[in-house]
């Protein structure tokens, strides 16, 4: 291979290579909209069901109920009887 061979290779390998990172920088930036748009979706299909969510944790709240206690915490101990 002569010098000419060399450079015309390393020429077309470079530019396969930023053709390669540019196609795989549009990919990502296609799948990161999608992403987005799936996003977005879910969200404004189950703001019903967050909204009710939120009510019915709200109306747990407004009721006032505190429970208190103390616990504590016991283990069994069994011990192995010597014999008669």
């Amino acid at each position: 291979m002569n010098v000419l061979q060399r450079v015309a290779g390393a020429l077309i390998g470079i530019a396969l290579f930023i053709a390669a990172f540019v196609f795989a920088s549009v990919i990502f930036a296609v799948a990161a909209v999608l992403a987005l748009i799936i996003w977005g979706w879910l969200m404004w299909r189950t703001r019903g069901l967050r909204r009710e969510l939120e009510r019915a944790q709200g109306a747990e709240r407004a009721d006032g109920t505190v429970i208190e206690g103390e616990y504590r915490v016991e283990r069994e101990v069994r011990q192995i009887d010597e014999g008669p």
